[in-house]
């Protein structure tokens, strides 16, 4: 009896620090694995969860005894968990974490360069092979601390913007230099600022300033140049892609950039302006405007580098004093909506997105509480 308690209490704290590493980088791809391995102990305690592959397919790789988690996966765990909003994961599954692929079976010996939890995984796993973890039980208890951590975002999602209504009246200026302030200060600052620029075309467009149409915002780990994409932010004209901006966060120096860019727009001859956003302190050398103008001209591109200020200026320079006010109101509400994932059509964010909020919550707080 005692040893049972013991392996019940191991258990838990195993999966507790499991779903406590998820951060807005890692550990999302092992929970949801876990989840799958969980599920699949419980329906057949006897198939092993370490022998990920297998396939009656002639030349695909797989084990004699193994299980094709990656569709299992990519079929039932990953949308049920998604639809539930229990995990933001990849819409393609967790094995598109591709060291989760790998052709090695999930143990201690593990080749493949993991990132997250990694050690309370394994340990998940090691226990569902030695029977000291009973699947069905912690299946559920795994579930309970999914569910909990959904309802505590819907709360602070509810909060933060429920806020915005009570934001008095802001120009342009200010609603920029909020969300500049946001994003340097918050963790993972390359995305948030990512969100804020993605924002601000969404309330460009959603207040019909322009005739071009947004395009979703992209995965954070999606390639540019796999997907198809000319950048992070894309303007479409039909199916053309017409205009397209990168988020470069900490990055003031665009030379290797600038090349990237050009490779692209060889490929997408619609395009008519391009070009980077940095967050601040753009490092505009001669080489650097040689580049952009020979590309320019090569691509006959009007290829554009700017710091945030003067891009939100490029942005709105045509616009009266009037529409700047509406569109700073827009913008703030499209980035808060976004972060509370109430815009998934448009800006579907698959990272956890709790610790954005909460930042954002204080920073509203402060404008819409007077102090004390």
């Amino acid at each position: 009896m005692f040893s049972n308690f013991c392996h019940v209490l191991k258990s838990k704290k195993l999966l507790t620090s499991l779903v406590d590493g998820i951060t807005s980088e890692t550990g999302r791809a092992l929970v949801g694995l876990t989840f799958l391995q969980l599920t699949i102990k419980s329906i057949v305690q006897e198939q092993s969860v370490r022998l990920h592959k297998g396939s009656s397919r002639k030349g695909s790789f797989s084990w004699e005894d193994g299980i094709p988690m990656r569709v299992l996966d990519n079929t039932y765990t990953t949308p049920f968990l998604r639809e539930k909003d229990l995990l933001n994961i990849n819409k393609d599954g967790v094995m598109m974490t591709r060291s989760l692929a790998e052709n090695y079976p999930y143990s201690r010996l593990f080749k493949a360069d993991m990132r997250g939890p990694f050690a309370e995984w394994i340990s998940i796993v090691d226990a569902l092979e030695d029977g000291s973890m009973e699947p069905e039980p912690a299946l559920n208890y795994l579930l309970s601390m999914l569910m909990n951590r959904s309802r505590k975002f819907g709360l602070i999602a509810e909060e933060t913007c429920g806020l915005l209504a009570k934001v008095p009246d802001m120009t342009l200026e200010q609603v920029r230099d909020l969300l500049s302030s946001f994003y340097a200060s918050t963790q993972y600052s390359a995305r948030a600022f990512e969100v804020v620029i993605h924002g601000f075309m969404q309330a460009l467009c959603g207040l019909a300033y322009t005739d071009l149409r947004l395009e979703p915002l992209s995965q954070m780990r999606s390639a540019n140049k796999k997907h198809g994409n000319v950048g992070d932010i894309e303007m479409k004209d039909g199916n053309l892609i017409v205009e397209s901006w990168d988020a470069k966060f900490g990055k003031p120096y665009l030379y290797e950039e600038l090349s990237e860019l050009k490779d692209k727009l060889d490929t997408h001859p619609g395009v008519r302006v391009a070009g980077f956003i940095v967050d601040d302190n753009l490092m505009l050398k001669k080489e650097i405007e040689e580049r952009r103008d020979a590309y320019s001209a090569m691509t006959n591109v009007d290829i554009r580098l700017f710091n945030f200020v003067d891009w939100v200026g490029y942005q709105t320079e045509d616009l009266s004093p009037e529409q700047q006010s509406a569109l700073a109101r827009e913008w703030l509400r499209a980035v808060v909506e976004t972060f509370a994932r109430r815009r998934e059509e448009i800006a579907p964010v698959d990272e956890p997105c709790e610790n954005w909020l909460s930042d954002m919550k204080e920073l509203l707080k402060a404008i819409t509480e007077p102090p004390v």
